[in-house]
């Protein structure tokens, strides 16, 4: 965690360093840090119990709503400005997930629900395009993007039962507000996983005291980000009009 955290403010720290020696490229280049909260939308794909009930059937698996799966989010952001319509945005980073297995298990006439907490640590990679308006000093945007993310180590042993790489894609709607050298940019988004992130060959090596299996699933989120970005050099002609007053 240390080690991804000091690469991402060096390289924050080296695109400062450039200011002096672009400045073509840094008319239409920001950078900057944010952070967020994010709610993790999990879809079963597949259904796995180590428990049968009095039939034979396995009982099947509820998972914790979406608005009760909260994660968080810190990044570095940066914007490069395609075209006066057209952005490019890059928000390497840690994005932590965090949500519920839920079972209810029928022993004659008691019923017991077992509950298992799941969290997931990703260094992600979010790469967006989008198409923005410039109003002045509020630019609202859409945008979509790809994410390829790579789950982090962990003590917990529950995260055995995951592959390693998770891809999304997702769309965004969000504004840039123009405060002059300060930018700051709102945005919410919706990723939707490409893939089901269970290791299928370790599903049952969850090291929790009440065994389980771990079922197919997809992890999905809403997230909310704020983000402080730092326009280096402003554009020339940025399309606001000055009024010039000559001596009469």
């Amino acid at each position: 965690m240390q080690k991804i955290l000091a690469f991402l403010f060096v390289l924050l720290f080296s695109t400062t360093i450039m200011t002096a020696q672009v400045n073509p490229f840094l008319e239409n280049f920001r950078v900057g840090f944010g952070a967020g909260v994010n709610f993790s939308h999990i879809m079963e794909t597949q259904s796995y119990n180590l428990y049968e009930d009095l039939t034979g059937e396995e009982y099947r698996n509820t998972y914790s709503s979406i608005f009760q799966n909260f994660g968080h989010q810190y990044f570095v952001q940066l914007d490069y400005r395609l075209m006066d319509f057209l952005a490019l945005t890059l928000k390497p980073g840690t994005y932590t997930y965090s949500f519920t297995r839920l079972t209810n298990i029928v022993f004659q006439d008691e019923t017991v629900e077992q509950a298992n907490e799941i969290r997931l640590r990703y260094f992600e990679i979010p790469l967006e395009v989008r198409y923005t308006a410039d109003l002045g000093t509020f630019m609202p945007y859409a945008g979509g993007g790809f994410t390829y993310a790579h789950l982090m180590g962990s003590q917990e042993a529950t995260n055995q039962t995951f592959i390693r790489p998770k891809m999304t894609l997702g769309g965004a709607v969000g504004t840039y507000i123009d405060l002059n050298y300060l930018i700051l940019d709102f945005n919410v988004g919706y990723h939707y996983g490409l893939h089901v992130i269970t290791s299928k060959a370790n599903r049952d090596d969850t090291g929790s005291r009440d065994s389980y299996s771990q079922s197919d699933i997809r992890l999905n989120d809403l997230s909310i980000n704020l983000s402080v970005l730092f326009s280096l050099q402003k554009k020339s002609g940025r399309g606001r009009k000055v009024k010039c007053k000559f001596p009469q």
